[in-house]
């Protein structure tokens, strides 16, 4: 799925200040948090965002 052309598919998107941290929505509104292996489902579903061409 992911080789087709237009495509979707799911990225992180990293703060390029701050490189231990990712932009997330929480609320309607963007956040940079830091998102581990630790952090809860929810955090790491809230750093991911569907890229498409």
């Amino acid at each position: 799925m992911f080789g087709r052309p237009g495509a979707p598919s799911w990225s992180r998107l990293k703060s390029s200040n701050f490189p231990d941290r990712y932009i997330r929505h929480s609320n309607h509104v963007l956040r940079i948090d830091p998102i581990t292996a630790g952090s809860s489902a929810t955090d790491k579903q809230d750093a991911t965002f569907r890229v498409g061409y």
